[in-house]
């Protein structure tokens, strides 16, 4: 696992935890922070897992993954040119 990854899944628990304290004393901010945490947590582990697929895709195959990112360059450039 990734670093996002891990962070993402720690966020997302601590999310739950706060949310579910929210509840018990009845603190609708409370619980409401913790469910924002739980969603930055879950974007967490999401970006992380999205990392964790290219990366894999570039040790695989690392020639498609050199000519993906030339033709990107190539796309990008021709657009910031107009």
């Amino acid at each position: 696992m990734k670093r996002e990854q891990i962070e993402g899944v720690a966020e997302n628990i601590a999310g739950k935890a706060q949310s579910a304290v929210g509840r018990l004393i009845d603190d609708p901010a409370l619980e409401a922070e913790g469910e924002g945490r739980q969603a930055a947590g879950q974007v967490t582990k999401t970006y992380g897992d999205a990392v964790n697929c290219v990366s894999s895709f570039v040790k695989e195959k690392p020639f498609a993954a050199v000519a993906i990112g030339a033709a990107l360059a190539m796309v990008v450039s021709r657009l910031l040119r107009r």
